[in-house]
C-alpha cells in the first residue's frame, strides 16, 4: 500500500488503520526518497512511534531509504553514463 508522509493523501497513520483493520500485525516501510533527510529522520519516527501508541501489537519495520539501495545506486548510474 502507497501512503504518503506529507500534504497528499493517504497517510501513513491512515495506511496503517486500514491494514491493522484487516488484521495485519507487520507494517514494513519502504520510504522512496533518495536519501535520508528531514522526513526520514525526524517525521517518519514521529509518526511511526504514535502509530505504535496506539496500536501496540502492531510491528513496524521502517527501511532505508530507497535510494540508498546498491541497486538503486547502479541503476542511476548507468542511466548518467548512457548520456
Amino acid at each position: 500500500m502507497l501512503a504518503f508522509l506529507d500534504l497528499m493523501q493517504p497517510s501513513l497513520p491512515a495506511c496503517a488503520a486500514s491494514l491493522y483493520a484487516e488484521g495485519v500485525r507487520s507494517l514494513r516501510v519502504v520510504p522512496v526518497f533518495l536519501g535520508a533527510g528531514g522526513h526520514l529522520k525526524e517525521d517518519l519516527p514521529k509518526i511511526a512511534a504514535a502509530i505504535r501508541a496506539e496500536r501496540a501489537d502492531l510491528e513496524i519495520a521502517i527501511e532505508a531509504p530507497i535510494g540508498e539501495r546498491p541497486q538503486v545506486i547502479a541503476a542511476i548510474a548507468r542511466a548518467i553514463a548512457r548520456r
